[in-house]
Formats: structure tokens, C-alpha cells, sequence
């Protein structure tokens, strides 16, 4: 059906019990899928479920990270997430596994975005039932997770030079210029079903904390987690995270040169051929 791949490293192994426990929980029907854990050197086994686990090394940057997993994903759709997007409600796996269909008989679908939230947010309604098209212009018009992909879609995008900052923000542009189809859960959907991926808009760890609010509706869930191993963060202190993305966007010249080179050479080449 689809190939899940959970984006990680070592130094979040504390929250692959919880992620997969809540996996487990509010998605069941995930036991049958592809999971892939993305990682740099531990072992990982759940009971009940059949992970494979891809270890990178200590060295390999994001972007190589994501890409080696994508090579040894079985299927041509791919769900990608983050070891801390946790699941707080159950999915409806039958509007699911409706969209997972709807990509596989449409090649225009590209993307479908499965959590909406308010954000600087530009889409228009679609042809498709509770599907809006996310405009070219849109500010975050390429936001990573949590979203079904074309594994051939997104392989154009992740660079191995370009962390998952860069990568998100650069990509914005290049969707443009490849003219891929992104689509997003309507607000429709939302009034009608709730939100598909039920989960915090930027995942239940901030710069490596904890945050309050997220303890708060995880202490229901029995997850046995111990909070002071890497302490929590309240609002003021999550409020720096925008700033510390901006910074590891441009904390590499090098890496930052490369992506926008990156840019002009593909949009000339738009200029002559059908990309």
C-alpha cells in the first residue's frame, strides 16, 4: 500500500516508543505498511510491528538520510514523519486509504498535506472532494510532513547538501518551477472528519524540549515517559525556535550558495524543457 518512513537520528531514540505506541493506538491498520525507521547506528524492535531499520552512520547528513530511505521504499507512495509527530486522535483510515487511491489513479496529485492548521495558508478548492490545490506562490507551499508523496515526486527535491530548514523553504521555489501538484485537506474536511493526521503543527519537541503543552496531553496517554531527560520549554522559549530556523538556514554559505545555484540552473533548463 504506501511505504512509512519515520525520519530520525539516535539522539531522539526516547521518543520511538511513544511515536509507535501511539502509532499503534490510533492507527492500527499501519502494521501492514512499509516502515522504514531512518537512523544513525541503534537498533530498534516494537512488538507487532515489522520495522526495518536503516542506519546511516553518525556522519550522513539529513538530506542523504531521507534519500537512501526512499531508495528502499517498496511502495510509490511514501508517508513521511518525524519520530516526535505523534498522533493524539485516531485516523480515519477509510478517507485515508481513499486519498492513498486517489494518488495512485491520478498522476496530477503529487502531494496531499493531511494536517491543516493557520498558517500563511494560500489553496483554492479542486476538482477532488475535500482536496484544495496549494497555490505556486504559496509561502509554505513545500511543507515536508505530514504528507502522502509520489516517491518520484518528492526524490526531485531532497538534496543531500540541505537540511530539512533549507530543504522546506528552497523547495517552495523549485515546486514552482517543476509545476508539481501540491494539494492539501480542505477545511471542509476538517468541519466534516477533523483533522486526518491529528498531531502538533510542529511536533511535540521544540529545540530538543519538551513543551509544556505537550506534557500536558501526553501524561494522559501512559507513555511512562521521563520529561527531565531532556526538560520542557514553555511558550517564550518555543517562540526563539522561528529564530533558530532562520539561523540553520543560513549557517552554511556553502550549503545555502549551492541550493539557490541549484535554483537558477534548474529554471533555465524550465526554459527549454518540459521538467
Amino acid at each position: 500500500m504506501i511505504s512509512l518512513i519515520v525520519c530520525s537520528y539516535d539522539g531522539y531514540s526516547d521518543c520511538w516508543d511513544p511515536y509507535f505506541k501511539m502509532l499503534v493506538k490510533y492507527f492500527p491498520q499501519a502494521k501492514d505498511f512499509d516502515i522504514i525507521l531512518s537512523t544513525t547506528t541503534k537498533d530498534y524492535h516494537f512488538e507487532g510491528l515489522d520495522i526495518t531499520v536503516l542506519k546511516h552512520g553518525n556522519d550522513a547528513p539529513w538530506g542523504k538520510r531521507l534519500i537512501e530511505s526512499l531508495k528502499i521504499a517498496k511502495y510509490d507512495i511514501v508517508f513521511p514523519l518525524s519520530e516526535d509527530y505523534f498522533l493524539r486522535s485516531p485516523m480515519n483510515f477509510k478517507m485515508f486509504k481513499h486519498f492513498v487511491e486517489l494518488m495512485e489513479k491520478n498522476d496530477e496529485v503529487d502531494f496531499i498535506r493531511m494536517l491543516r492548521y493557520s498558517v500563511r495558508w494560500s489553496d483554492k478548492p479542486s476538482k477532488y472532494n475535500f482536496l484544495n490545490k496549494i497555490e505556486p506562490t504559496c509561502k509554505h507551499r513545500f511543507l515536508l510532513i505530514p504528507g502522502l508523496w509520489k516517491k518520484k515526486t518528492i526524490s526531485k527535491y531532497i538534496k543531500d547538501y540541505e537540511n530539512i530548514y533549507m530543504s522546506e523553504k528552497i523547495n517552495g521555489i523549485r515546486s514552482w518551477i517543476y509545476k508539481d501538484e501540491f494539494y492539501a485537506i480542505s477545511e471542509e474536511y476538517v468541519n466534516e472528519y477533523g483533522q486526518l493526521y491529528d498531531t502538533w503543527n510542529s511536533g511535540f519537541i521544540f529545540k530538543g524540549k519538551w513543551p509544556v503543552w505537550c506534557i500536558e496531553s501526553l501524561e494522559s496517554e501512559n507513555l511512562n515517559i521521563d520529561y527531565s531527560i531532556r526538560g520542557s520549554i514553555d511558550n517564550e522559549g518555543a517562540k526563539k525556535t522561528r529564530v533558530a530556523s532562520k539561523i540553520a538556514i543560513i549557517k552554511s554559505p556553502f550549503t545555502s550558495s549551492k541550493s539557490f545555484l541549484n535554483i537558477i540552473g534548474l529554471y533555465i533548463k524550465s526554459l527549454f524543457v518540459k521538467l
